[in-house]
């Protein structure tokens, strides 16, 4: 940690605005702290007119109660409705990994799919298999409101939320070169950036979209933003709570919901989960 104040330090002091006429060393300007990498992202479904309303159902879906003699419960009927008769599912374990591919579980009818979603998500213990469908619609529907939906790396280029590149192996290893205070899991993907919200002294042109991002180990207490190291050195806190004007910094390491169209409408085709 005081490797990284030290570069904090040298990078603030390098960072200062400079006339266009003064020359330079090049040999006095402090280097980034961490290279320029910017997935390559197919997030051409994102804005699609009808798979976004077929999202927003989901979404809707989520929150849908039924009257019943123990009062108001969750009900996954209108999620079932949304999901094709037979599901497949993958899953990916195991840490450490710097590329960890998913599994296929087969194809499950739509209500066995909502149930393991359930109890893969660990929200409950419960033998009931209605219950954990409860917890697999809140799951689902956690999945479709991801921003970014493309064809996906991860999963053979099916359509799919959190749609990010993959890294390749030299890019990492100079991720990882640059900041070794950090594991794989503390670099963000800039998905949505709300510039006009940022606290700090942010650079120009950065983050650019899909650009892997450092996590500061500086955070608010109050919560609410997410603190970003810039590649000079500070932290930059972007909202990414609460209100219309927030940014998404992603994981590099997704669950996902995919998407087909059958019979003219859209359905979700299969759930690939991560489990750690």
């Amino acid at each position: 940690m005081a490797r990284l104040r030290v570069l904090i330090l040298a990078g603030w002091l390098t960072g200062a605005p400079i006339a266009a006429a003064q020359q330079v060393d090049p040999s006095t300007i402090e280097p980034p702290l961490y290279p320029e990498i910017v997935l390559d992202t197919d997030d051409s479904y994102s804005s699609h007119v009808g798979l976004t309303a077929f999202r927003e159902a989901l979404v809707r879906a989520g929150e849908a109660v039924v009257r019943t003699e123990r009062g108001e419960q969750y009900d996954p009927a209108p999620m079932l409705t949304l999901l094709a008769d037979e599901v497949e599912f993958f899953v990916a374990a195991g840490e450490g990994d710097f590329d960890r591919d998913f599994v296929s579980l087969g194809l499950h009818p739509a209500a066995r799919a909502l149930e393991m979603a359930g109890r893969l998500s660990k929200g409950s213990d419960s033998a009931d298999p209605i219950a954990q469908q409860r917890y697999g619609m809140h799951m689902l529907a956690g999945l479709a409101a991801e921003p970014a939906v493309g064809r996906t790396p991860w999963l053979a280029g099916r359509v799919c939320t959190a749609s990010y590149g993959r890294l390749s192996w030299p890019d990492w290893v100079e991720l990882d070169g640059k900041l070794r205070f950090l594991d794989l899991d503390g670099w963000r993907i800039a998905s949505v950036i709300a510039r006009d919200s940022a606290e700090g002294l942010l650079p120009a042109d950065w983050p650019k979209r899909y650009q892997m991002v450092p996590v500061s180990p500086e955070q608010k207490r109050s919560g609410g933003t997410t603190g970003i190291i810039p590649p000079h050195g500070g932290t930059v806190f972007f909202r990414t709570h609460l209100g219309p004007d927030t940014s998404y910094f992603a994981r590099y390491y997704n669950s996902h919901l995919c998407f087909e169209e059958q019979g003219g409408a859209w359905k979700v085709s299969a759930i690939a989960m991560r489990l750690d």
